[in-house]
């Protein structure tokens, strides 16, 4: 008998205020479609949309687009995001442009882009901290892809990590998938303490970044900080500093070190088997092969240890529209499947790709009451087994 693609567990880890819920995924629809019409007016006045009724092939189009290597992906994906949209409509083997391009005429000025989306501020305060990334990256959207100008500087302006933190304050939504990750560790810690009094619990958070899930498991834990070791780890410096100035002044359990997940623990100063758990939130889509990162998960766990895997399920045009400025979005291998226009995978992606690494006893937790397919978000816990599975 095949398990069901999101579990309905007897008692669910933590409860979410399904109102403010489905308030904020009404919102967060606005400053979506919001961004969607950023992008055609943006397009539109680059010269880049066909003009109207005239016609064009999608080569043709991202020509006029002149992407820089590295961003043809990401011009597919826009392309789709815009036919799905109504604001390109196929005529025979082109695409023109529809009457909402028209909406999107009154966007091409800084100014006019700066009225409509403290408007939308105000009337979706429960996604109103997605507004200001997503203008920034659209009003910058040619720049980028054209060379001009880089996208960490658009995503992190200055080097400051504000634009993407404002996402994460007051959001019902991640802060259920955060606390979600958080109790998973928790209770495994727990278990592994009782179990084991006189020893120490290891815990390493691969692809930290900002800190934003990192926060709500360090408190989660804070009861047994006095028996534990947590790693704070991520490929970028800047992102470490941040993390030692967030977490690190009166956390003396905490360390702070560059890891990889795309490379083996052993040749990064990580001993194999000496983890309890390892956390990964909203970071292995953005590998090569997530296949090669789950075997290093693996690698790094005791038999027994979990895995906790926090990732979105569903493409969502929001991330296309801003975090696929990021050529690390996009480089997913060619031969690995991805959901179609992201680098994400599905939750039968998931479990079939825990499966291959050797993981077993594979749960995904989810917003309770939504059909599978409503799911963009799902928290996978899976325990390691004695070996890994990389020759699975």
């Amino acid at each position: 008998m095949t398990a069901p693609d999101v579990e309905a567990a007897p008692q669910p880890l933590v409860d979410v205020d399904q109102d403010r819920y489905a308030r904020f995924r009404t919102s967060f629809e606005a400053v979506t479609d919001f961004g969607r019409l950023l992008l055609a007016g943006r397009l539109a006045a680059a010269g880049v949309l066909p003009a109207v009724g005239t016609p064009a092939g999608r080569d043709e189009i991202l020509a006029r687009l002149a992407m820089v290597g590295g961003y043809q992906r990401l011009g597919e994906a826009l392309l789709d995001l815009l036919e799905r949209a109504d604001l390109l409509r196929r005529d025979g083997d082109r695409l023109a442009v529809t009457r909402r391009v028209a909406e999107a005429a009154g966007l091409a000025g800084d100014d006019a882009v700066e009225a409509a989306a403290s408007a939308l501020r105000r009337a979706h305060p429960e996604a109103a901290g997605y507004v200001p990334l997503l203008v920034a990256c659209q009003t910058q959207l040619v720049e980028v892809v054209r060379g001009d100008r880089p996208a960490n500087e658009v995503l992190f302006p200055g080097g400051s990590a504000e634009l993407v933190s404002a996402i994460y304050r007051d959001n019902v939504q991640l802060d259920f998938y955060n606390r979600l990750c958080a109790a998973a560790a928790q209770q495994h810690v727990r278990q592994f303490l009782r179990r084991y009094p006189r020893s120490f619990a290891q815990v390493m958070e691969v692809g930290a970044g900002t800190g934003g899930t990192t926060g709500p498991v360090l408190d989660a834990l804070t009861e047994r900080a006095e028996r534990l070791r947590y790693f704070y780890t991520d490929v970028g410096p800047g992102f470490l500093r941040l993390g030692r100035q967030r977490f690190g002044a009166d956390r003396s359990h905490v360390d702070f070190a560059r890891y990889n997940v795309e490379g083996a623990p052993e040749d990064q100063g990580f001993e194999p088997g000496s983890m309890d758990v390892v956390l990964a939130s909203n970071v292995l889509h953005a590998t090569l092969r997530i296949s090669a990162a789950l075997r290093h998960c693996h690698s790094l766990l005791k038999p027994g240890g979990i895995l906790v895997v926090n990732e979105m399920t569903s493409r969502l045009d929001y991330n296309t529209l801003t975090f696929g400025l990021a050529e690390g979005w996009w480089r997913h291998a060619d031969d690995e499947p991805r959901v179609p226009a992201s680098p994400l995978l599905d939750v039968a992606g998931w479990r079939a790709a825990l499966d291959r690494a050797g993981f077993v006893d594979v749960r995904a937790h989810a917003v309770p009451g939504l059909d599978d397919g409503e799911q963009v978000q799902t928290m996978f816990v899976a325990t390691a087994t004695g070996a890994s599975g990389s020759s699975r």
